[in-house]
């Protein structure tokens, strides 16, 4: 593989050895009662899971004066899931910008970019909120509370960092003295001194209702996630069901898996093992997650990409900016 895919292997070695440790019979027998309403249900509401997401992500372009319509927003939403699974990386993120530079006349890559990353930010610490809760379930000791204390200041130093006007003139300097890597990633049109105008100039009115749509969006998820739970039969509450899989979709952020393969496994059978549920069964909702959100998602999304495509090629070049 080139350059660093290898690393990606370390999701698919770990998703091997879980097989490998627990009675894969079991969870593939268990799999096969699976409620197929259920699970059909479950891969539907995933229209509405998105299409909450893509307005909220219009709101957002609205903030930028960038008026994108709600049906081309969803499409290239759904398309951009669709490419998630075929590329490596987040290059699936970088889909909904060439898509608004393409169709919004004067609009820089560099600038749609930005609310790309401003919308994925809300998703991003609605998922550090309830897996920080999570951790706390799990135990309130000391070393609990300053690795949730320690997470939550790497997290927000960035932003404080790109909001602070002395803290982000000093860095920019530093980054300057960089070479041409560093002034490339300070210039006045990059995506980062884009991502900071867009921030600065996020209201707060907009900001709260892009936090309500974002609690709306997560709920539907959680509970298509719980869906899943009980069409198995996996003996948690909703609150467990929701921290488990909040903490698989945090550690799918590392890239070190093909779609979260393995991480996401290891993650939710440790997080549901600790409150009794069996290993085989832990995996094979984990497994059903990937196959409602990640393969029916992506079946959803190539359909989206066939109606609405973009050039591949394109998307490779902004991500080697």
């Amino acid at each position: 593989m080139k350059g660093k895919n290898w690393i990606r292997l370390i999701g698919i070695v770990l998703l091997l050895v879980l097989i490998w440790r627990i009675d894969f019979s079991g969870t593939l027998a268990l799999l096969k009662r699976v409620s197929l309403p259920i699970l059909g249900l479950v891969i539907l509401l995933n229209i509405p899971q998105i299409f909450i997401k893509a307005f909220r992500w219009r709101g957002l372009l609205h903030v930028q004066k960038i008026y994108y319509g709600i049906w081309p927003a969803t499409l290239s939403y759904f398309g951009s899931i669709f490419i998630g699974l075929l590329t490596p990386g987040r290059l699936g993120e970088l889909i909904k910008a060439v898509h608004v530079s393409q169709d919004c006349e004067g609009v820089s890559k560099s600038r749609a970019l930005s609310s790309v990353l401003v919308d994925r930010l809300f998703d991003l610490y609605a998922l550090l909120l309830v897996g920080g809760a999570a951790l706390l379930s799990r135990g309130r000791t000391l070393n609990h509370y300053l690795a949730l204390i320690e997470s939550t200041l790497l997290l927000i130093l960035p932003l404080v960092i790109l909001m602070h006007d002395r803290f982000f003139q000093w860095f920019e300097k530093l980054g300057r003295k960089m070479g041409k890597w560093g002034r490339k990633l300070f210039a006045p049109e990059s995506w980062l001194m884009e991502l900071r105008h867009a921030l600065k100039d996020l209201p707060l009115s907009s900001a709260f209702i892009a936090t309500l749509l974002t609690i709306l969006a997560y709920a539907v998820f959680f509970e298509q996630c719980y869906l899943l739970a009980q069409s198995l039969k996996v003996k948690a509450t909703f609150l467990q069901i929701t921290y488990a899989v909040s903490l698989g979709s945090l550690v799918t952020l590392i890239p070190i898996s093909i779609s979260g393969l393995g991480t996401r496994e290891a993650t939710i059978v440790a997080y549901l093992g600790s409150i009794g549920v069996p290993s085989e069964l832990s995996l094979g909702f984990s497994l059903l997650i990937f196959v409602a959100f990640y393969i029916a998602g992506g079946l959803m999304g190539a359909v989206a990409w066939m109606i609405k495509p973009v050039n591949l090629e394109g998307i490779k070049k902004m991500s080697t900016r």
